[in-house]
């Protein structure tokens, strides 16, 4: 079980039918045993909202135990405790079934399972067992208690790769994974993980080093039409649905910008009711985009030089694609691409070092300013991808492109 709270019946726009697809793919292991789905949307585009009302309980009502875990609930908090703290949550839940499980298995009366880096072991010794057991051990347990297949949900999975202890808990996953896939007997395994950012999420099933490599990656499809229809029939506004529809594709098909400008435009019609709403929300809208990507424009103008030259960097790489090669931060070659960005910008006299510990504290500031993500491995890449868009589309604007 998941444990999500229960929603009213129209507090959110569900998703059935997709829920069921990626459910019957999720599971599919017809080409062999699966390696996973991870899932890359925007953030902000009602992805983990889907996951949690739709997804998780599409997957319950397959009679599946369900675990599900968000990276994102708490940054400050390593992400191998995130997942530690959903596994232990869910062994608790069985208790004393766990527990006669285990003694049969592993004839053991003590369970820790971990040891994901200093400080990061996972003790379970409430559970009245007696030795350290493994980490599939104890999901072998547990999928044998409640007799069936379990799935693991990770929302925001990229964010596993900023710590050591988070990439060793994705391969401690993985080998649980495989055990229960092959061990025969056993219900079975499959992963489902989520990412805000197709680049980071790819690095998870990219790259030969991972714990994850091969598994199947797709793009989530954002809410459309029929989304627009459900949300414009609860504000009880008379608007045209293909021009609604047209202004939530302009806010980069983003609930919450959305139900701003309709919320304005329905206070805004209460005033004066003389207005036409269609171009009322259109209005709005753009003024709403328009306002946050000038604040955010200030706010990397104001930052120090080579932080802002860095971040615009980063962000014309970003065009480039996830398939060709980039540039290292610290190489010669960033380094000339750099300079010339500050000549342009402030002179030949700037005086702005690029040396490497100058770029490295710069970036160290862009990560505490959640402007950038980094992997525990070294690979840096811009948080947002609203904020991909700004910036490239403002150094277009400058070149004259």
């Amino acid at each position: 079980m998941s444990h999500i709270p229960e929603p009213t019946q129209d507090q959110f726009f569900h998703r059935p039918e997709l829920a069921n697809a990626l459910a019957d793919q999720a599971l599919d292991t017809s080409l062999g045993t699966s390696g996973g789905m991870f899932l890359a949307a925007p953030r902000r585009t009602g992805k983990s909202t889907f996951v949690r009302q739709d997804l998780v309980p599409e997957f319950e009502r397959r009679n599946l135990n369900v675990i599900y875990v968000d990276l994102w609930i708490d940054k400050t908090v390593n992400p191998a405790i995130h997942i530690a703290n959903a596994i232990r949550t869910e062994l608790a839940r069985e208790d004393g079934a766990i527990a006669k499980t285990l003694k049969k298995l592993t004839h053991m009366s003590k369970l820790t399972v971990g040891a994901w880096g200093n400080g990061l072991s996972f003790d379970l010794s409430q559970l009245n067992l007696s030795k350290d057991a493994t980490l599939a051990d104890a999901l072998k347990a547990l999928s044998t208690a409640s007799q069936k297949k379990l799935i693991l949900v990770i929302d925001e999975a990229q964010h596993a790769l900023t710590t050591d202890e988070g990439i060793n808990a994705l391969f401690s996953l993985k080998a649980a994974r495989d055990s229960l896939n092959t061990d025969p007997g056993r219900y079975g395994m499959q992963l489902v993980a989520t990412g805000s950012n197709r680049d980071k999420l790819a690095t998870l099933v990219n790259g030969r080093e991972q714990a994850f490599y091969g598994a199947d990656m797709v793009e989530f499809p954002t809410l459309g039409k029929d989304y627009v229809q459900w949300l414009v029939g609860r504000s009880k506004l008379n608007l045209d649905i293909e021009l609604a529809t047209d202004v939530f594709q302009s806010l980069g098909s983003r609930p919450e910008p959305f139900r701003k400008a309709l919320s304005q435009t329905r206070l805004q019609l209460a005033i004066n009711p003389g207005q036409d709403s269609n171009a009322l929300l259109a209005s709005l809208a753009a003024k709403g985009i328009q306002d946050s990507k000038t604040d955010f424009l200030n706010t990397v103008a104001s930052l120090p030089p080579l932080q802002s030259a860095l971040l615009r960097e980063l962000a014309a790489d970003s065009l480039t694609g996830p398939d060709v090669r980039r540039l290292g931060l610290f190489s010669a070659a960033m380094k000339a691409r750099l300079l010339a960005r500050l000549e342009a910008e402030m002179g030949a006299g700037h005086g702005v070092s690029v040396e490497t510990p100058s770029v490295q504290n710069a970036l160290d500031k862009l990560r505490e300013e959640n402007y950038l993500w980094r992997s525990q491995r070294g690979s840096y890449a811009v948080e947002d991808e609203q904020f991909l868009e700004w910036l490239t589309n403002e150094d277009r604007d400058l070149s004259g492109i």
